[in-house]
């Protein structure tokens, strides 16, 4: 029997971290305490922290899955040319403009300007969730895990 890693868990140094959310040793120790943060003890004692609660705490502009269009950040696009490139419901793309998953650039006589970059990554997010748009993301417009 083969061994998945891809479903094992990843743990990393706490300097690393802190260098990875921008905060100081003390705060990734707190977080750790207060359960925001997952810590275990490694085989060799040192303190080791879980790569996904730290990617939980960055904001969706640094998860892998939006840099991978992070060269169309601040391109704007109209929801209607949004819809037909990204194969998406126009109402879609407004429900998620008005929670904030995309950004509004602004407006262009009657076109609202969204952010290429946003729109990218909530179409990915949504094309790997089965088309569950409603469901797609969490609060923070991250995407929920199966």
């Amino acid at each position: 029997m083969k061994l998945d890693q891809s479903r094992l868990e990843y743990y990393i140094t706490p300097e690393q971290a802190a260098k990875q959310l921008g905060l100081d040793l003390y705060s990734i120790y707190q977080l750790a305490d207060e359960g925001k943060l997952q810590a275990a003890v490694m085989t060799d004692g040192s303190i080791g922290i879980s790569q996904i609660s730290v990617n939980n705490l960055l904001p969706k502009e640094a998860l892998p899955e939006y840099q991978l269009n992070a060269s169309l950040k601040g391109i704007p696009i109209s929801i209607n040319e949004a819809g037909r490139k990204y194969k998406l419901n126009t109402s879609t793309l407004t429900r998620w403009m008005q929670r904030g998953l995309i950004h509004q650039l602004g407006k262009e006589g009657r076109k609202t300007l969204l952010d290429e970059a946003d729109v990218a990554y909530c179409a990915n997010v949504y094309r790997q969730n089965s088309g569950q748009g409603k469901w797609a993301f969490d609060d923070s417009g991250r995407p929920y895990k199966k």
